[in-house]
């Protein structure tokens, strides 16, 4: 969850458990959504991608 939405009061626990030690930006993760409805994401029909900061829970 992008720390826009996240507010303030996101716990230093919460952003310990991310291999980078920080929660994702709105233009992170909108990146990744321009990329695949956009003309570079056209062959690609499926799948799972984890925009999560290498969250290890």
């Amino acid at each position: 969850m992008p720390a826009e939405v996240l507010g303030e009061g996101v716990p230093q626990a919460l952003m310990n458990l991310h291999a980078i030690r920080r929660i994702a930006t709105l233009e992170e993760v909108s990146a990744l959504i321009c990329h695949l409805a956009g003309p570079n994401g056209g062959y690609i029909t499926g799948g799972v991608i984890d925009v999560a900061g290498g969250l290890a829970v």
